[in-house]
């Protein structure tokens, strides 16, 4: 049990003990009555003796009167001198304690607590739930339901026993009705043996000034925090609150649950530096919207190290008074700006009047000075800060600013370098204002990369689409060219002609499947895959592509994970690549093309600009050239469809737009450094793929069963066949080849007269041939709606284009055969022909 009385002065003297008193006088009344009955037993045999021995008992009688006499005079004279002189020096003390506001604690250096104060007292009871019958419970006791206070305690006691005085930030403690209260605990050595504990509440005033929310911070025009190392906000004023939609006393979230991906990952990652950190994020504002924000920070070395935070980004709905009023107190106290502003990293401005288009500056803060290029310095016009488009005013854009309506008025810095502000003002006292300048010019790069991508989505959904219609009319064109070339043989005055035409089909289907590719709608067949093995296989192209100049060298790094993707596709991607390399050397008569895959992590995938990147091992396949390279602009715009930098007629622009569709469809991504005239580097990032036991046997297999086979030479066949394509050209001279190769085959024009097809047939059907997407079901539909009567029916999707869901699909289940468009005739004979024969 903790000894939880108050002390007082100790009284000198050796009865000033009350214990020691009694104690005293009880020994000499024993001593004097046994010495009366000695005095009355030896009474009987003389009187002399009885005489003498009851001289000798009053005579102690007299001793005991004259010490208890003694001392109540004593007494007496104490209790009148300290009526006298008042209460001493230690009970003002004690008293103070007593009533100061904030909780105080006094423990032993084992930490066993010997005082508390009321305030703590009170605090515990609330707090901690604990009554007077458990003592007074240390620090760490209360706080054991908000984390114990991160190990602060502790640290704070051994800064105490080396004679050093500490504070720290401790946890938000839940002080109940679902309200918390944050404190500065600081802790001080006493003497040898004592520590004296101090929890200072957030709205006291602090000495390190790190747990305070001043009242001229609390609503100013941006996001003012404390944040701990581990992700926990300490303390936000109410601006931040505000936007984060938080009643006063709720409890704060951590940072990684206000900021959406990676955002406080790039926060917290930026300790180390001596320099302010910028990081742009967004931030998950109330109802769930999400919103671009920028996020300086300063980190405080101590242990743990904390960080002042500033967040701007969001609507400005005016600047309240107490900015201005601080400032104005600290004009008064002999200070320019407040210490906060002086250091802040947006820029703060005070003006001689209240109208910014004609005032003059009469003090700015370090930030601005640097944000302006030096150009703003007392003594110039506010308004020269900026130069404006035509048809903008600064009047309208400074009005705009003070009205603080949901309209954010902008500006752009007059500098050579551009740069784009946001304004808000304070209101006017006094006949000045202060006026706030947040650089927002990442924001305006964000907003234009949105719109980019907004553009080159909405192209994508045109490109495929368009896709999808021109295929059908390309398999139409060369499934008829096919069946006239069997009419027109070599040699026939016509042959030559059709060979036009087919030639002519090919390269249409190929500029389909780069748009395809760019818009992310092909169809994939995912599959594990070695890298090592995949680069080994087109390597051999890669050889041919490149010219006699150019060196190819290919360099795999150590334990590659296995990765999954469609092997077809990632061999497109990576020959368009070395096809580019190619062109850019050869403008400089040749060099290096090396081609270089390594095993790396989240942490390096996130580091070249990924965002968000899964967990665990990724793939890199870095296609570097020693080419004429590029500068910024140009490579800001190179994965964009249809641009390029070739003469007219030598490129589509498509080449990279499909390499970055096919790396992105794969659930990868596509980096690319360059520098003018000395090389360009496109560097693939791909997911590794730990592959389960069942597709380990499976590769295995493939990979012993590995070999060449010629194609069957006679395509004639037997068998059922339901063909389902809603496109009727497609549909007409499909049928009509497989008729006659001796098939009996059924048309369907759609999946629903497909499936009344099946329902009503009694034979059923060998083959089951679909197009994947059609009006009404389409192909992957009839297959799960049908799936009971086609369970003996082997199936094969034709299509020139899918949703991603097929891909899917067609990945998983490894039974279902796939034949793209525009497709020959003896391709779908061949098909056919190997379906059916069961290989």
């Amino acid at each position: 049990m903790a000894d939880t009385t108050p002390h007082t002065p100790e009284k000198t003297g050796i009865f000033s003990r009350p214990i020691i008193r009694i104690g005293f006088f009880f020994t000499c009344f024993v001593i004097a009555v046994a010495v009366g009955v000695a005095l009355f037993a030896a009474g009987q045999d003389g009187w002399n003796g009885f005489i003498f021995l009851c001289g000798l008992a009053a005579i102690a009688f007299l001793i005991l009167y004259a010490i208890a006499a003694g001392e109540t005079a004593g007494r007496s004279m104490r209790e009148k001198a300290e009526r006298t002189e008042g209460p001493s020096a230690t009970d003002l003390a004690m008293t103070a304690m007593d009533t100061l506001s904030d909780p105080v604690l006094i423990t032993d250096r084992r930490g066993s607590v010997r005082w508390g104060n009321p305030a703590y007292k009170s605090l515990a009871e609330t707090a901690a739930g604990l009554g007077q019958s458990f003592g007074l419970p240390t620090i760490d006791r209360i706080w054991a339901g908000s984390g114990g206070g991160d190990g602060a305690v502790y640290r704070l006691a051994r800064a105490a026993s080396r004679g050093e005085a500490a504070t720290e930030i401790l946890p938000p403690l839940a002080i109940g009705e679902g309200r918390t209260q944050s404190f500065t605990l600081e802790a001080r050595p006493l003497d040898a043996q004592h520590v004296f504990w101090r929890l200072i509440p957030a709205t006291s005033q602090d000495a390190t000034g790190q747990a305070v929310t001043a009242d001229w911070s609390r609503h100013a025009p941006v996001a003012l925090f404390s944040l701990r190392a581990n992700g926990e906000i300490a303390m936000a004023n109410d601006t931040l609150r505000d936007w984060l939609g938080l009643d006063e006393g709720e409890p704060l979230p951590r940072l990684d649950a206000i900021l959406a991906g990676d955002g406080a990952r790039s926060v917290l990652n930026s300790r180390g530096g001596d320099a302010l950190a910028r990081v742009d994020a967004r931030l998950k504002a109330r109802d769930g919207i999400e919103s671009p924000v920028a996020i300086v920070v300063d980190w405080i070395p101590g242990k743990p190290p904390m960080a002042r935070g500033v967040m701007y980004g969001l609507s400005v709905t005016g600047a309240p008074p107490g900015v201005a009023q601080a400032m104005g107190q600290s004009q008064s106290a002999g200070r320019t700006l407040d210490d906060m502003f002086a250091t802040a990293p947006f820029g703060v401005v005070r003006l001689d009047m209240a109208d910014p288009d004609t005032a003059i500056i009469e003090d700015i803060n370090p930030a601005l000075v640097q944000l302006s290029g030096g150009q703003a310095i007392p003594g110039v016009k506010f308004k020269s800060l900026f130069q404006w488009e035509e048809g903008e005013s600064a009047a309208e854009a400074f009005d705009a600013a003070m009205a603080g309506g949901t309209e954010l008025a902008e500006a752009r810095l007059n500098t050579e370098k551009v740069q784009y502000v946001r304004l808000a003002f304070a209101p006017a006292r006094g006949g000045k204002r202060v006026a706030y300048v947040i650089d927002v010019t990442a924001w305006k790069d964000l907003e234009r990369q949105v719109a980019q991508s907004n553009k080159m989505q909405a192209v994508g959904q045109l490109a495929g689409g368009v896709a999808h219609d021109f295929n059908n009319l390309l398999t139409a064109i060369r499934l008829n060219c096919d069946e006239l070339l069997n009419r027109h043989p070599v040699g026939d005055p016509s042959y030559g002609e059709l060979q036009a035409i087919n030639q002519t089909v090919a390269r249409a289907a190929g500029l389909v499947r780069k748009l395809l590719a760019f818009s992310r709608k092909q169809t994939f067949r995912m599959e594990t895959l070695d890298v090592g093995n995949v680069l080994s296989d087109v390597s051999v192209l890669l050889r041919q592509i490149v010219e006699e100049t150019v060196r190819l060298d290919i360099v795999h790094g150590r334990g590659l994970p296995m990765i999954k993707a469609d092997k077809g596709q990632l061999e497109t991607a990576i020959i368009n690549l070395a096809a580019n390399a190619r062109d850019a050397m050869s403008q400089k008569g040749g060099g290096a093309l090396v081609i270089t895959t390594q095993k790396v992590d989240a942490d390096l995938v996130r580091q070249a600009g990924a965002p968000n990147p899964r967990e665990g091992d990724w793939l890199s396949i870095a296609v570097r050239d020693e080419g004429h390279g590029m500068d910024k602009e140009t490579l800001e715009k190179i994965f964009e469809p249809f641009f390029t930098t070739k003469e007219a007629g030598k490129g589509t622009g498509l080449g990279l737009a499909t390499v970055y569709g096919i790396v992105k469809q794969s659930g990868g991504f596509l980096f690319a450094e360059s520098e003018v005239n000395v090389g360009t580097t496109f560097t693939i990032y791909l997911p590794g793929h730990t592959p389960s036991a069942e597709e380990a046997q499976e590769i295995q297999q493939e990979e012993e069963a590995k070999q060449v086979e010629a194609p069957p030479a006679d395509l004639s066949g037997s068998g059922r066949i339901l063909l389902v394509e809603d496109e009727d050209a497609v549909r007409a001279i499909a049928a009509k080849t497989l008729i006659k190769r001796g098939y009996d085959v059924v048309e369907a024009a759609d999946g629903e007269e497909a499936y009344e097809i099946l329902e009503d047939d009694e034979e059923g059907f060998d083959l089951l041939i679909s197009d994947v997407v059609m009006p009404g079901l389409d192909g992957p539909g009839l297959l799960e709606k049908a799936r009971d009567m086609l369970s003996e029916t082997r199936v094969v999707f034709i299509s020139g284009y899918a949703a991603e869901q097929f891909s899917e699909t067609l990945s998983q289940e490894r039974e279902i055969a796939f034949l793209p468009k525009p497709f020959t005739l003896p391709q779908l004979a061949e098909k056919v022909k190997t379906i059916l024969a069961g290989e």
